[in-house]
């Protein structure tokens, strides 16, 4: 009887002391040297991105296209709030689209000439497949009109690690921000 609570007390102590991996930290940047657009001089103004619900967490969520089965990492996790994480590389991007605009977080009682919005529907992929991005953006005037809004659907192929769909996510932020200043440029 003591060789077997011996063994329990032995197989118990080796799996409590057992080693977790190491969780790993993404940022969402800027991939490249941004296009500039324009030196125009503007006032503008990023307004929060939003995120689906399931997505606002630390841990990386994946999702195949057309599937309603989610994959959460536990240890694959942003780095900072993907709201905000988001919405401050879309202020870099444009900024560096845009490098004589002034480019800020919407504050109360500022007064932009154009403020931008960014809604995000679907911001997943799938590793060894494909990342995608889809939602909408809408640039408004001083008072909140629309000026102006259009779809976003982009893909893209990805490699098999995390890192790549990170890296891929913010290429797509990136080709969506572009898209933002242009059209700035030309209001």
């Amino acid at each position: 009887m003591k060789k077997y609570a011996f063994l329990f007390v032995s197989l118990f102590l080796s799996g409590c002391f057992a080693a977790t991996p190491d969780s790993r930290f993404y940022l969402l940047e800027n991939p490249r040297q941004a296009e500039v657009v324009s030196t125009k001089k503007i006032n503008i103004a990023v307004q929060d991105v939003v995120v689906p619900s399931y997505l606002d967490r630390p841990q990386i969520v994946l999702q195949r296209q057309e599937n309603p089965e989610l994959k959460i990492s536990e240890f694959d996790r942003w780095a900072s709030d993907l709201n905000t994480m988001l919405q401050n590389l879309l202020i870099d991007d444009l900024q560096s689209a845009l490098p004589n605009a002034v480019v800020k977080p919407l504050s109360y009682g500022s007064t932009p000439r154009y403020s931008v919005r960014l809604n995000i529907e679907k911001f997943s992929g799938w590793l060894g497949d494909e990342a995608y991005f889809k939602g909408n953006w809408q640039i408004l005037n001083a008072k909140g009109r629309i000026l102006y809004e259009q779809e976003i659907k982009l893909s893209r192929k990805i490699g098999k690690t995390y890192g790549s769909y990170v890296e891929t996510q913010s290429q797509m932020l990136n080709e969506v921000t572009n898209m933002v200043a242009k059209k700035i440029i030309s209001l």
